[in-house]
């Protein structure tokens, strides 16, 4: 995602102009810091604000669809060797039939539409939040503890990308593509739904 990391800095500079100038100068200075915090506003969108935005194109969107699906499949893998609660090791199995599945469905949509996936360059907080829950619940021994540290990593992902997918449905310029995102959105709330059924196991 993009950062601006000198933002704090400018926010400052400004402030100090708003209160260092003179009544004359003030409008102009009310218009700069407006502009300012749009600036920042729009700087630190989030991945799901991205995902339906105008700047996100069919074939980004293909890939960041099937980077996600990537990236369920791998954890539910790997929850198939450590659950050992047997409705959730069930949903580790249904998380990876469903999702290699979706990948499929999408891949070959994207090639009915002659679309080229591709993942944008600048967005890497899929990547990143992925590969630091694989490390946290590596780390974690078999038992309660990892069954339900998946739980809840499963919930905040698909509810993620719930509503990141709700975004690009609305977009009128993902309409191709939305069959696969009216699919893909079914069985994101399937799994969301199943995963808050069985937290409920552990008292949450």
């Amino acid at each position: 995602m993009r950062h601006m990391l000198g933002v704090p800095t400018g926010a400052l500079v400004l402030a100090a102009m708003l209160v260092a100038c003179d009544r004359g100068d003030r409008a102009e200075v009310d218009t700069a810091l407006t502009k300012a915090v749009d600036a920042i506003g729009a700087a630190t969108d989030s991945a799901a604000g991205r995902i339906g935005g105008p700047e996100f194109t069919n074939a980004e969107l293909t890939a960041w669809i099937n980077g996600y699906n990537d990236a369920e499949i791998e954890i539910g893998q790997l929850a198939q060797t450590k659950a050992t609660d047997a409705g959730v090791r069930a949903f580790a199995q249904r998380i990876v039939t469903d999702h290699r599945a979706l990948k499929t469905e999408v891949t070959n949509g994207a090639k009915q539409l002659s679309i080229s996936p591709t993942m944008p360059a600048d967005d890497d907080d899929l990547r990143d939040e992925h590969q630091k829950a694989m490390k946290e619940l590596n780390d974690k021994a078999k038992g309660k503890e990892f069954d339900e540290e998946f739980l809840e990593h499963e919930i905040d992902m698909h509810k993620k990308a719930l509503d990141a997918i709700d975004e690009a449905i609305g977009r009128s310029e993902n309409a191709e593509l939305r069959p696969l995102l009216e699919k893909a959105k079914a069985g994101v709330q399937s799994h969301l739904t199943m995963a808050r059924e069985l937290e409920k196991k552990f008292g949450a």
